[in-house]
């Protein structure tokens, strides 16, 4: 079984997300289940610029089609709704969606560079609070630029020691140590493989533990072919012969259906 923790639907700027792109994607590379959020959930653009004046989509607009995507695929998809503390923040109507929408809810996602807001800000409070409350684990975007800093991802699972956090990319654009020492450094926080060196992920593994890396691509970011990046046919094929059997299951499917509760 393998579950990617990290999948995308939308189209924004030069990013094509089809929803098909998905389901087409995991039918040929034998992936059972996604893990998905919009980014057409985003606050502001690349390079920070403003979104246009006509972009369609609100913090509501974006979940709800994502929602509707895994209500349409029931078993093969669940949704971490795309927050948007910068422009509107936690709303009533944010929790209203997220209590309707049941099973299909797996947690929370921020994407603190395309918020311009780091995820210690005060802004994200609200929505921590209500993940602590019902149990969400909570996904955020790692890399090198000023809003994105690994040790933001960490102060804050510090702060929150009841939620469990996933720090995806650990740290993009690094060579991955800061970011592994600070995922092993505490029991709620992880790291995911999208676009980590499997030698960088192997070094997790081996050095904190199997249980803190989890299996995730930003499918279908490169298109329907994702899962062909060399970086992902090592994990998905001789990485199990660098690990034994379990610890490779728990990369795998594992951790995701223990964190995620799937």
């Amino acid at each position: 079984m393998i579950i990617d923790s990290h999948v995308h639907i939308g189209v924004f700027g030069r990013y094509d997300m089809k929803p098909e792109y998905v389901i087409d994607s995991m039918e040929r590379y034998g992936i059972d289940y996604s893990l998905l959020s919009p980014i057409t959930g985003v606050e502001f653009g690349q390079e920070h610029t403003p979104l246009p004046d006509d972009w369609p989509y609100d913090q509501q607009t974006a979940n709800i089609e994502a929602i509707a995507f895994a209500r349409e695929n029931d078993g093969k998809i669940g949704i971490l709704p795309w927050c948007r503390p910068n422009a509107e923040g936690f709303t009533d109507e944010f929790a209203r969606l997220i209590d309707e929408s049941g099973r299909y809810i797996k947690g929370l996602k921020f994407h603190p560079y395309h918020s311009m807001l780091p995820v210690t800000a005060p802004q994200i409070e609200p929505y921590l609070s209500f993940a602590a409350e019902k149990g969400l684990p909570v996904e955020v975007h790692s890399s090198n630029d000023e809003f994105s800093q690994p040790r933001f991802v960490y102060e804050v699972a510090k702060a929150h020691p009841s939620i469990n956090f996933i720090m995806v990319h650990m740290g993009l654009i690094t060579d991955n140590n800061e970011a592994i020492e600070l995922i092993g450094s505490l029991p709620n926080l992880y790291g995911d493989t999208t676009w980590v060196n499997p030698e960088s992920g192997l070094k997790l593994m081996k050095k904190y533990g199997a249980h803190k890396l989890l299996f995730g691509t930003d499918n279908p970011i490169d298109g329907p072919d994702t899962y062909a990046h060399p970086f992902y046919k090592v994990y998905m094929g001789e990485f199990r012969e660098w690990v034994s059997h379990d610890d490779y299951e728990l990369l795998m499917h594992g951790n995701a259906e223990r964190i995620f509760d799937i």
